[in-house]
This record gives C-alpha cells, structure tokens and sequence, in this order.
C-alpha cells in the first residue's frame, strides 16, 4: 500500500512462529514518534507486547501473546 503526502498510517510487515511483526509508521517524519508511542501504548493496552525498534523510530516491534 502506497501513502500519499495527506495521508498517513501503519504499514505491518513479517511476524508470527514467535517472530514480532514489524509496524512501521508510514507518513510524513514530524511528529511520527508521538503517534508511535501511542499506538505502542494502546497495544500493550490490548495484551500485545510492543516495543521501539532500536533501528528505525518510526518502526515498533510487535509480538502477539
């Protein structure tokens, strides 16, 4: 799925046999890691284990439990 400059979103990639899924903050740059640190928050909220990516700050890693 491709995101033009007015749209915004997630796109989630890989996971599962224990592996984390890759979801990835697909819009502009600015203020891209307030709205990961709540999407991270409302997962963790809904039983999911969510962390940063230590290699990208738009990235979170998330394992279904």
């Amino acid at each position: 799925m491709e995101f033009s400059d007015s749209r915004a979103g997630f796109v989630v990639e890989g996971g599962g046999a224990e592996r984390p899924f890759l979801v990835a903050f697909a819009g502009r740059g600015s203020g891209a890691g307030k709205l990961v640190a709540a999407y991270a928050a409302a997962l963790r909220a809904a039983g999911m284990r969510a962390e940063p990516d230590s290699d990208d700050e738009q990235a979170l890693q998330v394992w279904l439990t």
